[in-house]
């Protein structure tokens, strides 16, 4: 596939090739070669808008408002963290737009702009701290560690087990069954695995799945919502109660600690259990990321991302306060806390609350209601697994994984393949049209991502269910959401005050832009982002530091996770993030000096425009910008002779010379613009070419198939 793409690498004639020619005929055996979807599969407001929702309407909203008043141990501290949950997910959106919207930055026809694409930490990560690195710009630490950190604890292994959880509580198959590990955790791999074949071989099968369960989830939300009003007009609501004393502590911790009571532990009201509180909000809000994940796959992203992202974050955000409310009109803050009487363990609220909206001498109501839960939670997996494939095959991209190749590439394992094929048999499946799925998907970095999940979900067997919930959770929001979270905020703030990095060959004679002249053009105002950056790093930071500060209060420990094991975990697998990356260094150095061989690392994107043909200039130009339509990534050991020459400026004269020769470029719906990107987002090395005079193509150039 590569090969055909530089098929005049060769000089013309004699058939012999530079130094350079050899080391690109020994590399593209290695390209990662990409494409993204067309444009009538990409996401529109709809279903970018219903992956934000799926996605943060998860298990969060049901488990986590239990936890939050524990953690409190008052009302009004309780719904206090809700708010700031909701500025959080404002705040955080705003800096994931942010940067979506102007990193990576690239020089198309000598004019830098930026071009949304998939990636999103990974990328921001390194656009910003870009030191401490194998080669220039080639596997950074910042992208080894958000990247492994990522590979390690990013998927749904907890939401997993919350619907194994719910669907044997649906089934109303007893508490001895419940406590099954084994049965749970089967039924939690099952999800998992379906998921990742969904997603394997029908792509925008999995989106319609994920649009349906979003919509599922809302009518949930409002289902509450109606329940509670229907508790207050018959007089039945205690929000006056909970709200009278909205300040005073639920439990009296210390009255309880003189007794010994075992629903100790189930209670804080300190610093700590203001930060786990807050941590389990955040899992609640987290997600708004998520189209950031999938950037490169969204129809006209400027215009459709932003919008989408604000209704999206805005919704669920008015939702979360409803909810709440609702919760606190019908249930008391004690039964939260502590669940009905005799309860061996707390109830979820939602489940808590449904007991008393809907009194039943049966348990149907409470089998209903954990059938929808677990709807609620497979949601999550459904629309984590998309995204978080996308995220695996970019961090594959970077050369510090083993097998990139096969966990960066796409391959065709479609159902819409397997419809061809019957058809050539004589099986006509007139209800399935092929052509809607036959779009090639990650399945190695799916693969990876199911690999992960099974190992968290098996890695917390000696648990019980809600403990294993409970710490994969936390690990989601301490890690990859807070932790990282606190470096792209303080990145934001760093871009504002030091200015971006430099791109190179920006034009000569270009003056250095600063980051407010940059993002100008995406509707970011200066005063509004340093705003949101600093909220957003200050609501991280408390988590992150807070988690470690001990309880005041002695839990007991047969009855709750240790304090110390959220944030303890989170840092082990920090610190073999860093591990990895001294690894892949002692590695290139042990080849270098050993096996005479140097790691080749190019990216070469093509690009088209996001809206082609939309004023009928003739031209196929859209009013907005350029999107990433294909990309074939470069990585290889070279040894020898070829590995030094790698590194010289011959090999970069080469590059430029065969760029000069020609390049086949594929033909999407109009103009496709090839350039070359750096080592990494942000800084990059083109040069002008023209591909028609060499070609002696007018005729191409006037098709659309050249650019000029």
């Amino acid at each position: 596939m590569a090969t055909n793409d530089f098929e005049t690498r060769h000089a013309a004639g004699d058939g012999s090739g530079t130094l350079a020619d050899e080391i690109i005929l020994t590399t593209d055996r290695d390209a990662i070669v990409t494409e993204a979807p067309k444009e009538r599969f990409r996401l529109g407001f709809f279903s970018t808008a219903c992956l934000l929702i799926n996605r943060m309407i998860g298990t969060g909203i049901f488990n986590s408002p239990g936890t939050v008043i524990r953690g409190t141990n008052s009302t009004g501290g309780a719904m206090l963290l809700w708010f700031a949950g909701t500025l959080y997910g404002l705040a955080g959106i705003h800096v994931y737009i942010e940067y979506g919207l102007n990193v990576p930055r690239y020089v198309i026809d000598g004019i830098e702009q930026a071009v949304p694409r998939s990636g999103a930490d990974l990328h921001y990560l390194q656009y910003v701290y870009r030191w401490w690195y194998y080669k220039k710009d080639t596997v950074l630490l910042s992208g080894c560690l958000f990247g492994i950190s990522f590979i390690c604890i990013g998927n749904m292994a907890s939401n997993c087990i919350a619907f194994a959880v719910r669907v044997l509580a649906a089934a109303d198959v007893g508490q001895g069954t419940l406590n099954n590990n084994g049965l749970v955790r089967g039924i939690a791999l099952a999800a998992a695995a379906f998921a990742c074949i969904i997603h394997s071989v029908s792509r925008r099968g999995g989106i319609w799945l994920s649009n349906f369960l979003a919509c599922v989830k809302v009518g949930i939300l409002l289902l509450i919502i109606v329940a509670a009003i229907r508790v207050g007009v018959l007089g039945k609501g205690v929000i006056q109660g909970n709200f009278q004393t909205a300040f005073t502590a639920v439990t009296d911790t210390k009255k309880l600690k003189a007794t010994g009571a075992h629903d100790l532990a189930r209670v804080d009201g300190g610093a700590r259990g203001y930060a786990k509180a807050f941590l389990s909000i955040i899992f609640a809000f987290s997600g708004f990321d998520q189209a950031n994940y999938v950037l490169g796959e969204i129809s006209r992203p400027r215009k459709t991302y932003p919008r989408a992202a604000f209704f999206a974050v805005g919704l669920v955000s008015v939702l979360y306060i409803v909810i709440n409310v609702c919760y606190m009109a019908v249930v008391t803050a004690f039964e939260q806390q502590h669940g009905l009487a005799n309860s061996p363990s707390p109830e979820l609220v939602a489940l808590l609350f449904f007991k008393h909206a809907f009194p039943s001498d049966t348990n149907s109501p409470d089998r209903a209601f954990n059938a929808l839960l677990a709807l609620s939670s497979f949601g999550n997996v459904i629309v984590m697994t998309y995204t978080a494939a996308r995220m695996k095959q970019e961090i594959a991209k970077q050369g510090f994984l083993p097998f990139p190749q096969f966990l960066g590439r796409n391959f065709d394992v479609s159902l819409g393949r397997l419809v061809v094929y019957l058809r050539t048999k004589g099986l006509h499946l007139r209800f399935i049209t092929p052509e809607n799925h036959r779009e090639p998907t990650p399945v190695g970095a799916l693969l990876l991502h199911l690999l992960s999940c099974i190992i968290l979900i098996f890695a917390t067997f000696g648990m019980e269910a809600l403990d294993a919930y409970d710490l994969l959770s936390g690990l989601i929001a301490y890690l990859t959401t807070a932790w990282f979270g606190t470096f792209l905020a303080l990145g934001i703030l760093i871009l504002r005050v030091f200015g971006p990095p430099q791109t190179e060959n920006s034009g000569p004679g270009q003056p250095e832009k600063t980051w407010k002249e940059m993002t100008k053009g995406s509707g970011i105002n200066s005063y509004l982002s340093v705003a949101c950056a600093l909220l957003y790093l200050v609501l991280n930071l408390f988590p992150v530091i807070v988690s470690w500060i001990q309880s005041a209060v002695t839990l007991d420990a047969s009855a709750t996770l240790a304090w110390w094991l959220v944030p303890g975990i989170s840092w082990i697998v920090l610190g073999f993030s860093f591990a990895w990356w001294v690894g892949f260094l002692v590695l290139a150095n042990y080849r270098s000096k050993k096996q005479q061989k140097e790691f080749v690392y190019e990216i070469r994107p093509e690009f088209d425009w996001a809206e082609p043909g939309r004023h009928g200039d003739g031209e196929g130009r859209g009013d907005d910008g350029k999107v990433l339509a294909h990309e074939t990534v470069v990585l290889a050991w070279v040894g020898g002779e070829m590995g030094m020459f790698a590194e010289s400026e011959g090999w970069e004269e080469g590059r430029r010379e065969r760029r000069l020769r020609g390049k086949r470029l594929k033909h999407r719906q109009g103009t496709v613009v090839s350039v070359e990107e750096s080592r990494a987002p942000g800084r990059t090395d083109f040069d002008e070419f023209d591909l028609g005079e060499e070609y002696g193509g007018d005729e191409r150039q006037e098709s659309g198939m050249w650019r000029a």
